[in-house]
């Protein structure tokens, strides 16, 4: 089949206007950081805009290139090389540039590339391929699923490995959730993925357990963490209406990482409650959309792409926000389209262009995202 019907004008507007919004935070909450660590207000603003002009270029060619060429081996060999770059960072192959304790990003001389954002797109594409495929063999009981489990469990752990224990986090999730749509029993996945997650505990950093243990009230003293208390400190200040622009205080070295982990914080401080508001309608109106297109859809290999892709955006927010708010564990998850990161914005846009090339192949009667068991013939759906 061919994808030349209408884009999902709506979704490409918003996402344009994330990212203009992203570049104005960007600037904003940097430009102090910039000044102490290169003595210029908008260093980060210039190493952002190269990258927003590759995602959208990126986002531009995938959108006009049929999204079902990448059902089967294009899926694949995506896998394949998300693979193969995380195992460049755990491997002691000279390849891994390190910051904050961690090996996560991939120095190759002129990028620096972080290998779980593109296996989190990775296994998406792999996932919906597979099931699209492999109908008969899902419906088979548990050992139908040792083939999608050992991958998900795989690219978990490399990304464990980094250590990056959120970012594995968010792709089982993503991957399970995959499963669940295609069908599968609740319970049966329930078992299989918390099975290894409590397996993995004992393997843990030092500093994933305090995390853990200064959100369950257990940290030093029974306090927040500083990120959290600076972070509260700056979405409390805001107000209503905000600070100004441009006007709030806590990204004057008090607020840490205030231009990717903690961008939130700021939007809040200096745009208030309002400016806040704004933000979240814009992923809302992201996540309506790609949901809609994957309602629309008529191929359960259309439908579980967007379906994922949608997901994997709304956990992104869904965590930075948590963060940032003081109801989860600190965790350097960046929020979409909006902080600064290279890899993350690309994958991003990456993703949204997959979203609309799927939207050019809607039909007009919604279909239920989560399909039967049932894969004998055509498959059927859940009404």
């Amino acid at each position: 089949m061919t994808d030349r019907g209408r884009i999902d004008g709506v979704l490409l507007a918003t996402v344009v206007l994330l990212c203009l919004f992203g570049a104005i935070m960007v600037y904003s909450s940097s430009a102090i950081v910039a000044t102490v660590e290169s003595n210029s207000q908008t260093a980060y603003l210039r190493s952002l805009l190269p990258k927003l002009g590759l995602g959208t270029l990126v986002l531009l060619l995938l959108m006009n290139l049929p999204h079902q060429m990448w059902n089967g081996r294009l899926a694949r060999w995506v896998l394949a090389a998300s693979l193969l770059s995380l195992l460049a960072l755990v491997l002691p192959l000279g390849l891994a540039a390190s910051g904050r304790g961690t090996d996560r990003f991939l120095d190759l001389g002129v990028i620096q590339l972080q290998p779980a954002e593109f296996a989190r797109i990775g296994l998406v594409l792999y996932l919906s391929s597979f099931i699209a495929r492999n109908r008969k063999t899902l419906d088979g009981g548990w050992w139908g699923l040792r083939w999608p489990i050992v991958v998900i469990f795989t690219i978990a752990a490399l990304v464990a490995k980094q250590p990056n224990l959120s970012s594995a986090l968010l792709i089982a999730v993503i991957g399970f959730a995959l499963l669940f749509l295609s069908g599968q029993s609740p319970v049966k996945l329930f078992v299989l993925g918390l099975t290894p997650l409590v397996l993995s505990i004992p393997f843990w950093h030092a500093y994933q357990y305090k995390r853990v243990l200064g959100f369950l009230g257990r940290g030093e003293e029974g306090e927040l963490p500083y990120q959290v208390k600076q972070s509260l400190i700056a979405l409390g200040s805001g107000g209503f209406t905000g600070q100004g622009l441009g006007e709030g205080l806590q990204k004057f070295l008090y607020l840490p990482f205030p231009h990717t982990d903690f961008i939130l914080g700021v939007v809040g401080e200096e745009l208030g409650f309002t400016g806040v508001l704004v933000l979240f309608s814009l992923f809302g109106v992201v996540i309506y959309r790609g949901l809609r297109i994957a309602r629309l859809v008529t191929d359960p290999f259309s439908q579980l792409l967007a379906a994922g892709i949608t997901l994997s955006l709304a956990l992104n927010l869904i965590v930075h926000s948590a963060v940032v708010l003081g109801v989860g564990p600190v965790t350097g998850v960046p929020l979409p389209f909006i902080s600064h990161g290279g890899s993350s914005l690309l994958v991003n846009m990456a993703a949204v262009g997959l979203l609309l090339s799927i939207s050019r192949s809607i039909r007009s009667k919604p279909v239920s995202l989560r399909m039967t068991t049932n894969w004998a013939g055509k498959p059927t759906r859940a009404e």
